[in-house]
């Protein structure tokens, strides 16, 4: 689909495709086993009849991988424009933009991760994200003669293992805060 095309997508496509999603994520929490969840399932919680769902996916495998395209596509927009204004811990180093950037998407779409973080294929590719932002902060870092103690990989993976907890304890910490203290594990 052309950006022309997606710019006229009709209101009702995109409230009943939310709609869809909405419910997916709701039976998903409900029940945790994806396996289970029926097309009928997901049109009973949204309200709307089986019809209507296969008149814009294929089956709930092509509703998944669309919410995922969607997700990634707009955590990648988020994290290409600067991130609102935050304030540093005292003594603390500024944490990396895209990691504000990225931790902020999260913050509000906290619900929708809560769920999708359960998937392999979704961690994986958050995983490669993440491993991007602490490969260009490596890169800074080099540039000013430090280098991180632990291989990036290792820095990830507990960034990753951070983060989770933090969705799925309902994000008790602000983005900009998780930020400074993921950094400070990367400065030490």
């Amino acid at each position: 689909m052309s950006n022309k095309e997606k710019l006229k997508v009709d209101p009702r496509i995109k409230r009943t495709k939310k709609m869809f999603k909405e419910a997916l994520i709701s039976l998903i929490q409900e029940n945790e086993d994806i396996s289970k969840l029926t097309v009928q399932n997901i049109a009973n919680r949204a309200e709307l009849n089986r019809a209507t769902f296969y008149l814009h996916y294929h089956d709930i495998n092509d509703l998944m991988e669309q919410m995922i395209d969607e997700v990634f596509e707009d955590l990648n927009r988020t994290m290409k424009s600067p991130p609102g204004d935050y304030q540093t811990m005292k003594g603390s180093q500024t944490p990396p933009a895209r990691l504000v950037s990225f931790l902020e998407h999260f913050y509000r779409n906290a619900k929708l991760y809560n769920v999708m973080l359960e998937n392999k294929d979704f961690r994986k590719r958050v995983f490669g994200i993440l491993l991007d932002i602490v490969t260009i902060s490596e890169e800074n870092r080099k540039a000013k003669g430090k280098s991180f103690q632990l291989p990036k990989e290792i820095l990830v993976s507990s960034s990753l293992g951070i983060i989770t907890w933090w969705i799925q304890e309902g994000t008790p910490y602000s983005p900009t805060y998780l930020a400074e203290l993921i950094t400070q594990r990367f400065n030490y």
